[in-house]
């Protein structure tokens, strides 16, 4: 008979390891090259398998997945979870510990079913991120060509053999077919990209979800905003069938900049639809960003602005601030400490300004400042920054310097 692990110390775990996480027990994450991992935060690691291989089900009991629950059963660092390690440092929020807010409910019903060698035979998929596909619009600068076939196809300027379509599973179907058997358990689905609001096996998911009366599915989005139509889909139909949906909008700043930073905006567009989405009283609206060198110095404007707009208000549950680690040489960390200071300094103004009405906002800010300031790795990154960004700024036909005055004087520093 087999044995499973004794649990003993359930409040621990949830409560005070600084290594335990649910998902193992309840998650997949796979990427559009088929790439599987415990969870998106991976720290870029090796991959415990790929799609094109191997089923989900047989993925969940790699032997990697197992000795990753034991470690955490047993409060032990895994190295593939260092990116949530290393958020910790600046601030409580990461996903390994959204995972425990968000699933701790499901704790005795997954966990005490661990075999002793990390083995959980009944695969429920709770929270779903399977990215089908790297189909996108857009070439954002803190992206790549696994999920942007905008990227991908501008990356054969240099390699004509190179892909411009990556599918998880070639196109075969048989990941989304997986997938459809787990309807019945998801608890929440978050779709993400590429751009998932282009993407078939989205729709399929969500005609299959309301077919099951399974609407009680949260449904959880990472898009870019340029679409709200696709084909004959009438998304804003789809949603009202759902009791909860989430909506969060990936803009790292306004007009020129946005345009920059993302490639494929027309910033016109995306505000209007930005504003069409705030406007839908069946949806709970976010704007997700990510920090970076390139938003860093003009964060509290940036937030001003959207404040101006009602794109954030008083009121909000949540906005993400997503802390670039990589590419390092576009991560806050790589800003020179004679502009990290400048921009610290504005930042805190803002929060300053903003924290009695905008706390939710100015936590976030307060996260980002401490995380910048804990290493300065201009030194290392430079040559890397430069290189990519103007090989990039000459194949677009941009100009980093005009488009960020701000930072105009890191060309004094380039050698």
């Amino acid at each position: 008979m087999k044995k499973t692990i004794p649990i003993h110390n359930k409040d621990f775990l949830l409560n005070e390891s600084k290594v335990f996480c649910m998902f193992p027990w309840m998650h997949l994450n796979v990427t559009p090259k088929g790439d599987i991992y415990p969870c998106c935060s991976n720290n870029y690691s090796t991959p415990y398998g790929n799609t094109k291989e191997i089923s989900l089900e047989t993925a969940f009991n790699l032997d990697e997945m197992k000795q990753l629950r034991l470690n955490m059963l047993n409060n032990e660092p895994s190295k593939i979870c260092e990116f949530c390690y290393k958020h910790e440092e600046a601030g409580p929020h990461s996903f390994r510990n959204y995972s425990k807010d968000n699933w701790a409910t499901r704790f005795d019903e997954l966990v005490p079913n661990t075999l002793e060698d990390g083995t959980v035979e009944d695969f429920k998929m709770r929270y779903f991120d399977i990215r089908f596909s790297n189909i996108c619009n857009f070439k954002c600068r803190t992206c790549g060509a696994e999920f942007s076939s905008q990227w991908a196809a501008e990356n054969r300027h240099h390699d004509k053999t190179l892909p411009i379509i990556m599918h998880a599973d070639d196109g075969k179907g048989k990941l989304l077919e997986e997938v459809l058997t787990h309807i019945d358990h998801i608890d929440l689905a978050y779709f993400a990209g590429g751009e998932p609001l282009i993407t078939e096996e989205h729709y399929v998911m969500l005609e299959e979800m309301i077919r099951k009366g399974r609407t009680d599915i949260t449904l959880r989005y990472n898009t870019n905003a340029s679409n709200i139509k696709y084909k004959n889909h009438d998304l804003l139909s789809l949603w009202k069938n759902f009791k909860r949906v989430e909506l969060s909008c990936s803009v790292d700043h306004y007009g020129e900049r946005a345009e920059w930073i993302r490639h494929g905006t027309d910033w016109g567009q995306v505000e209007s639809n930005l504003i069409t989405l705030r406007n839908l009283d069946y949806v709970v609206f976010q704007i997700n960003t990510v920090f970076s060198i390139f938003n860093y110095s003009t964060i509290g404007e940036f937030y001003n602005y959207l404040k101006e707009k009602n794109l954030v208000q008083t009121n909000d549950w949540y906005h993400s601030l997503y802390l670039a680690v990589h590419p390092s040489y576009y991560s806050a960390k790589s800003l020179p400490r004679e502009l990290k200071d400048i921009a610290r300094v504005k930042a805190q103004q803002f929060c300053e300004s903003n924290g009695d009405q905008y706390q939710g906002v100015t936590r976030l800010v307060t996260d980002a400042i401490n995380f910048a300031d804990n290493g300065d790795t201009w030194e290392e990154n430079k040559k890397m920054f430069f290189k990519h960004t103007l090989y990039h700024d000459a194949l677009r036909k941009e100009d980093f310097a005009k488009t960020f005055p701000e930072l105009a004087i890191l060309q004094d520093l380039k050698d």
